[in-house]
């Protein structure tokens, strides 16, 4: 079937760069031009996946490329800013030098990919195949600041959301959607529905909590969940390479500022209103029930 493609608005930054919301067979979807095509997402419906990938699943700004160096250290390939979305393709990007489904066909196997996409629009195997994803989450307040400052840092989206105030973007955030993840409330709790009920084989639900407090103890027992050797060695050079200093050094030129901000948790609810506090967990808990429970705070 092909896919339904509906143009919402578009907006041009004032570096020229050109962003669009749109839905896809009534997802919605805020990306760069070139993805609002029917041929695209014909391509990631379609995109091959293998029993032996190991999807990294997350919404943004939840600790995605802490979470590709990581596995990309573990398992000694490169990680550096400029090979990043080689050695892990990010599938549903396209941009006029770089296009993810592209990137992933053309990987060696055993491929580490990356999405942000909802279970909806996830290539149509993948839920036959069962390929390990690790599924990174992070409690809400720390995403939507990060999501804030991530959309009027970066060049394509600023034409959309630089002008907006930290509670407009809350509005935003909270009643309706964005980015290829869609709804926050809504892509939670399709992932964590689908990693509860296919089992601790096939998905590991990793807390940026954890990551950022307990980095060894929690990239040990992701190792073990991939099935990777890891010796005390290996801990520790993961440990080096995912360090957050060494991470902003590493991406300072990654096309925006402060695409690695600061690393840690639960600072992000010191700017919200206690309005704004209450009105956000009350949300959470009536659209995720008891998934919610999964989040570390």
């Amino acid at each position: 079937m092909e896919p339904e493609i509906k143009i919402l608005r578009e907006a041009v930054d004032e570096e020229g760069g050109k962003s669009v919301c749109y839905t896809v067979n009534g997802e919605y979807i805020e990306h760069t031009h070139l993805t609002a095509n029917a041929e695209f997402w014909k391509n990631i419906f379609n995109m091959k996946v293998f029993e032996d990938d190991t999807f990294i699943v997350t919404y943004a700004r939840v600790g995605t490329t802490l979470m590709q160096t990581i596995l990309l250290s573990l398992l000694s390939k490169d990680f550096a800013s400029d090979q990043l979305f080689k050695s892990s393709p990010f599938i549903e990007d396209k941009r006029e030098t770089y296009d993810g489904v592209e990137a992933a066909e053309n990987s060696q196997r055993p491929r580490l990919l990356k999405t942000h996409l909802n279970t909806t629009l996830m290539p149509s195997v993948y839920f036959e195949r069962k390929p390990k994803s690790v599924i990174v989450i992070r409690n809400y307040y720390d995403c939507m600041v990060s999501n804030y400052h991530f959309y009027r840092d970066l060049p394509f989206f600023r034409g959309l959301y630089k002008d907006l105030t930290f509670d407009q973007f809350f509005e935003v955030f909270v009643e309706k959607e964005m980015h290829a993840c869609g709804s926050w409330f809504k892509w939670h709790k399709f992932w964590l529905e689908y990693a509860t009920t296919i089992g601790n084989d096939h998905c590991l639900i990793v807390n940026y909590k954890d990551l950022v407090e307990d980095k060894v103890a929690t990239v040990g027992h992701i190792s073990r969940f991939l099935g990777i050797a890891a010796s005390q060695e290996s801990l520790v050079k993961v440990e080096e390479d995912s360090d957050f200093k060494a991470m902003q050094n590493r991406f300072k030129d990654f096309g925006m500022q402060n695409f690695i901000r600061e690393g840690q948790n639960n600072k992000g609810r010191e700017l919200f209103s206690e309005k704004q506090l209450v009105f956000f967990k009350e949300k959470v808990d009536k659209e995720l029930g008891e998934l919610v429970n999964l989040i570390k705070m």
